[in-house]
């Protein structure tokens, strides 16, 4: 018995309103990097969904990027560390990190590499300095980041002799370095009128432009840092990332990405900057990143987290990837096994092809707060949420009307052609038209299940109670209380005349198996998580089950060799949502940060 890991839909980057995210791409294996609540993923360009993860951070991630050889992998977090990684390290296990430094006591906002892929500059927003510079293998200093009276929100290497590096901050102003060792030459005030937001060199070194919240482009000379020309309104909002690239024919051009929902690229040419082309994007998807692919194409990532392909051959994006940026809540494989379902803390829901990993935002009238459940219903798919409604999806977009809950869903599940909804003091059953059909109340529900004719109604004190559907009456059949809160429950799909499983997990990361047809205890041996069952998924069969936990690992129990199992710890950094099978020896999960993983598992008779 075993299980490997085939592959990884990675989440989106992490965004925040208002500030820039730092990431990059490396053509050698035509990859981005971007940092994703506390983990960093490296990706694809070509191929999106294939795509991998380096979880050595602890603290949420903030910025990414390769070094000029592509060997190396620079990250900083939101606690003032910098980690430095191998660009291959991340399918190893463990995960091998060439460097770990801290480098200020707060937030690492943006980091650059030398040219020599030698030396580092981070800066953030720190208590006794704003930014460090090193080297990346031992992290000896190599100069002073200074100037700056606000934290430093962009720093820029000149990849061409003589070196220099630039910084831009909240206080307006470009602050001027030489080196290395890297030390102050001057600060240049005045050219933005708010927050600076980004900065680079061009290509060619031949100069350094800087963006803000002033809507304001303005280019400096990349040797000395005097002011050469300005560009205001350049943008109809505040511009918060800057990308730097070449033309075809090698001339030096640069990108912008700005709130307003538009990304321009210019060209600095005797003493003026031309706009030479506009992509407009979504409404309303403010821009906070960019970066350049090739001369003649870009990506760009909303607030969203959405990554935008962008070509100067059209004026709207060529593509759009799509996935979640906050922890994956719900998931459901469709009953023909070729998509799967995901819903996500904020709200979003997603189609995915599981045979190309293609995804597809659900559009429409979408949920506004934590998804709790995703069901499939009659040949339709039901979503479930905290902002108190139950919504039906066709194809890629939500149906109306929409069914208004009494209160906060606890758990959802589908019972033959019924809806079940479950509240913290009542159990509710709809048609599928959301027609209310029967209710009956039940206290402190924290969890449901159904099959066929029957539901299960887990609650706090550990009781389980089975109830007929759709009438919701409850059977004569007891079953002995868990010893903590009931966390999940599972029917068996394989139903024999005395004989129907029923897995129940609690609080405490045990497991019991029972026979809902008389109530009696099946066994209590799988008992090796950790901490809170949160998913239970039985195989077509009804020989196995897997399981997932908030102790990040997933199991899968045998039926009839209950002491045996297949165990991989830290499956998703900080803990498994759910848990699907897709096949008979695969296994979809997801979890906290915010990517779906595929599982080949090998089974033993």
């Amino acid at each position: 018995m075993s299980m490997t890991r085939e592959s990884i839909w990675a989440a989106l980057p992490s965004t925040a309103k208002g500030v820039t995210l730092h990431y990059s791409y490396d053509a050698r294996t035509d990859r981005l990097v971007y940092p994703s609540n506390k983990s960093i993923y490296l990706r694809s360009l070509s191929k999106p969904s294939e795509s991998t993860q380096f979880t050595g951070h602890i603290a949420p991630t903030t910025v990414a990027k390769f070094a000029p050889s592509g060997y190396y992998i620079a990250s900083g977090d939101a606690a003032g560390l910098v980690k430095v990684f191998d660009s291959s390290s991340t399918t190893s296990d463990p995960e091998i990190v060439k460097g770990d430094f801290n480098i200020i006591s707060g937030k690492i906002n943006d980091l650059s590499w030398d040219s020599d892929s030698k030396r580092i500059i981070a800066v953030g927003e720190g208590k006794e300095r704003y930014g460090h510079c090193f080297t990346f293998d031992a992290g000896n200093s190599v100069g002073e980041i200074a100037g700056h009276s606000t934290p430093i929100n962009s720093v820029d290497i000149r990849s061409v002799r003589p070196f220099r590096a630039a910084t831009v901050a909240d206080d307006s102003s470009m602050v001027w370095f030489t080196g290395p060792p890297y030390k102050f030459a001057k600060a240049v005030r005045g050219e933005h009128s708010n927050f600076a937001t980004d900065v680079k060199f061009a290509l060619d070194g031949s100069y350094a432009v800087s963006v803000g919240m002033d809507r304001k482009i303005v280019v400096y000379d990349g040797r000395e840092g005097d002011a050469l020309a300005k560009v205001d309104s350049a943008h109809g909002g505040g511009i918060l990332a800057v990308a730097v690239g070449k033309t075809e024919s090698g001339n030096p051009i640069f990108a912008t990405a700005s709130t307003d929902s538009k990304a321009k690229l210019w060209e600095f040419k005797e003493g003026h900057v031309l706009e030479i082309h506009t992509w407009d994007v979504a409404t309303g998807q403010h821009l906070v990143g960019i970066t350049f692919t090739s001369p003649t194409t870009l990506t760009a990532v909303s607030l969203a987290g959405d990554i935008y392909y962008l070509s100067t051959s059209a004026t709207e994006p060529t593509s759009v990837i799509y996935g979640h940026q906050k922890a994956i809540t719900a998931l459901q494989v469709s009953s023909d096994k070729k998509k799967i379902y995901t819903g996500s803390y904020d709200g979003r829901v997603v189609q995915w092809n599981i045979s190309t990993g293609e995804s597809t935002l659900v559009t429409g009238d979408a949920h506004s707060n934590f998804v709790t459940g995703i069901i499939e219903c009659a040949g339709k798919i039901y979503t479930a949420a905290w902002d108190d409604t139950i919504k039906a999806v066709s194809g890629s977009e939500f149906l109306s009307p929409f069914l208004s809950t009494p209160s906060q869903p606890k758990g959802f599940t589908a019972v033959g052609t019924y809806l079940i909804l479950a509240t913290e003091d009542s159990v509710i059953s709809y048609t599928t038209d959301f027609k209310v059909v029967s209710s009956a109340k039940v206290l402190s529900i924290t969890a449901i299940a159904g099959s066929e004719s029957i539901l299960a109604v887990g609650a706090q004190n550990g009781t389980i109670t089975l109830m007929s559907v759709p009438d919701l009456k409850p059977l004569a059949t007891k079953i002995s209380p868990l010893r903590a809160a009931v966390s999940v429950l599972s029917f068996s799909p394989v139903k024999e005349e005395r004989k129907w499983l029923l897995a129940a997990g609690d609080s405490t990361g045990k497991i019991a198996v029972v026979n809902a047809v008389d109530g009696s205890v099946v066994t209590t041996r799988w008992a090796f998580h950790t901490a809170r069952v949160q998913s239970i998924a039985w195989r077509a069969d009804g020989k196995y089950a897997a399981t997932g936990g908030l102790d990040t690992n997933v199991f899968v129990y045998s039926v009839d060799r209950p002491a045996r199992n297949i165990k991989t710890t830290g499956a998703h950094k900080d803990g498994v949502s759910a848990v699907a099978w897709s096949e008979d020896n695969k296994l979809v999960t997801v979890g906290a940060d915010a990517c779906i993983k595929w599982w080949k598992v090998e089974l033993t008779a």
